[in-house]
């Protein structure tokens, strides 16, 4: 009888989901995401409201690793770039006004690495946060590119 519930018991737990243990064992990380591409031009096709509730479309891709292409707005500096702004076209980059709050991301490069500034487009891989973020009264943006390497 106690052979039987041991060998139910033992059923049991292997029919249970789990983890799986591969790559713990074996010390192999695992794969990295891979990035999806998406279009600037779909986070711009609304009109942005200061505190308003973001579209659904765009709230999908929150925390999703993605790859967009786009120019640099570098602000101040042109190298060692830890951060800049990804606009959807060079009228709202150096040249022109500042781009409206939902036509850019906000790239924060990988810790440790920087990029230069070109005027070329740029492909740029990070991972996306979708969040309004103010300075005080100031808004400082809507997407964020986190630990985004820059694609040449």
């Amino acid at each position: 009888m106690i052979y039987r519930m041991r060998f139910l018991a033992l059923l049991a737990l292997l029919a249970l989901p789990g983890c799986d243990r591969s790559d713990a064992r074996t010390g192999v990380p695992a794969a990295p995401e891979t990035p999806t591409e998406v279009d600037m031009l779909e986070f711009g096709k609304f009109d942005y409201v200061e505190r308003m509730k973001l579209p659904d479309p765009v709230l999908r891709w929150n925390g999703k690793r993605v790859r967009t292409t786009g120019y640099m707005n570098p602000r101040r500096e042109i190298r060692n770039l830890k951060e800049f702004e990804l606009v959807m076209n060079k009228d709202s980059c150096c040249y022109g006004s500042r781009p409206k709050m939902n036509h850019f991301f906000q790239v924060e490069m990988k810790p440790g690495s920087t990029t230069v500034f070109t005027s070329d487009p740029v492909m740029v891989v990070g991972r996306l946060v979708v969040e309004e973020r103010w300075d005080g009264d100031w808004p400082t943006g809507l997407y964020w590119l986190k630990d985004a390497q820059v694609m040449k």
